[in-house]
């Protein structure tokens, strides 16, 4: 059976763990060829483990503050797969430092907007020009549910993830008539290692988190990245300029 990313070239930051990794996973799945990137080296091995079943995959050194980097990895994705890329997850992101706003050093709070917000707009604007001239595209930018509502302690975080869902918004409206849809997708505590990071930093914060979803549990990867498949799917061809919340029903109350 035919997968839904036949013959579709994937681009996709954040790749080496948790969300990004299980992004690959589903997309490999569909039948895309990968062009991994991410500044951690075990995207190597995802990229390995993808090929060594049948996915056609691999895995470049990408920093998304450097345009450069994310400009090497959409040629590389062009010499390796005779194609620029169909569709862009950028996904590549980080939590920053838990405290006080009026705290955070002004390096801690700008590094966190570069990475997540900039990052996710270099992003676009490298996939964007061949999307256009093709006629044909899908970008999934990774916000957070933390982008459709506050959390404290992590002011940079939260505003650097409303602004992705504001970025995905404009640019959305901007390429609607070009054949390109652009959604953020909103995941709400996955088990991943920032949710990790974060709990070994603030005693009964896992608990705290529990208590607050509706679900009563914390999301897995594979969760967030099927529903990030199908916003850049064919199912999902009506649906541009949104923000899913995929959080257990956390956003709802």
């Amino acid at each position: 059976m035919a997968g839904m990313f036949d013959g579709k070239v994937v681009l996709i930051t954040g790749a080496s763990a948790g969300i990004g990794r299980a992004i690959a996973e589903a997309a490999a799945r569909e039948g895309a060829s990968l062009a991994l990137g991410d500044v951690a080296k075990e995207g190597e091995a995802v990229a390995a483990a993808l090929r060594k079943q049948g996915a056609k995959a691999f895995f470049l050194r990408t920093d998304v503050c450097e345009v450069a980097d994310i400009a090497a990895l959409v040629a590389a994705a062009k010499k390796e797969f005779g194609a620029t890329p169909h569709i862009a997850f950028a996904n590549a992101g980080v939590e920053g430092k838990l405290g006080a706003p009026w705290e955070t050093k002004e390096d801690d709070f700008l590094r966190v907007i570069d990475i997540n917000l900039a990052g996710a707009w270099r992003t676009m604007a490298a996939v964007l020009p061949g999307m256009i001239e093709r006629g044909e595209g899908a970008i999934v930018a990774t916000a957070s549910v933390a982008g459709l509502v506050g959390a404290g302690g992590l002011a940079a975080y939260v505003a650097s993830k409303h602004g992705i869902v504001g970025l995905v918004k404009s640019v959305a409206i901007d390429v609607a008539k070009s054949g390109v849809r652009v959604n953020a997708l909103c995941p709400g505590m996955i088990e991943t290692a920032m949710v990790d990071r974060l709990a070994s930093d603030m005693p009964g914060f896992r608990d705290a988190l529990l208590a607050l979803k509706p679900m009563g549990r914390l999301g897995v990867p594979s969760e967030a990245a099927e529903a990030a498949i199908w916003l850049a799917s064919p199912a999902a061809s009506f649906v541009t300029g949104h923000a899913l919340a995929v959080d257990g029903g956390y956003a709802a109350q």
